[in-house]
């Protein structure tokens, strides 16, 4: 009787596809894993950078003794006044690389100077980014004052 013994060779085709199928698994896992760390990277990284431009318009104010007006914007940091007698106060450029920075998803920092009040406690400027949807006013909006106060 030959009935023997049969040796078994290789992998069943289910055995393959069920192998196949966890793997595929395992990479979708780790891909939505990825792309969760990568969004909050990025958010982090342009807080940081809006935090440090904050910090170079505070400076710019201690030099001037004025914030930049809104027509100004960033670009007062990085552009000498014409004006003979501000230039001199003018210790700048206060902008690393004389560029308005850029956040993670390529929009340059965006500069607004806010309106004071006699009762007023908070910045007199806010410096913002309007985050990864790129769209001024949503939930994800990221400024120097936390959420977005009067635009």
């Amino acid at each position: 009787m030959q009935h023997a013994e049969t040796r078994r060779k290789g992998f069943t085709l289910i055995e393959v596809l069920l192998v196949v199928a966890i793997l595929v698994v395992l990479v979708g896992v780790g891909v939505v894993g990825y792309s969760k760390i990568k969004e909050g990277a990025d958010i982090d990284t342009t807080k940081i950078l809006v935090g440090q431009t904050a910090d170079a318009v505070k400076l710019y104010h201690i030099q001037m003794n004025k914030y930049p007006t809104n027509e100004e914007g960033l670009q007062a940091l990085i552009t000498k006044p014409a004006d003979t007698k501000e230039a001199e106060k003018w210790r700048g450029p206060y902008l690393e690389n004389e560029v308005i920075p850029v956040d993670r998803w390529n929009n340059e920092l965006k500069y607004q100077r806010l309106e004071s009040t006699a009762d007023s406690t908070g910045p007199a400027f806010r410096v913002f980014s309007y985050g990864p949807d790129g769209q001024e006013g949503t939930d994800d909006d990221i400024s120097n004052i936390g959420k977005k106060t009067g635009a």
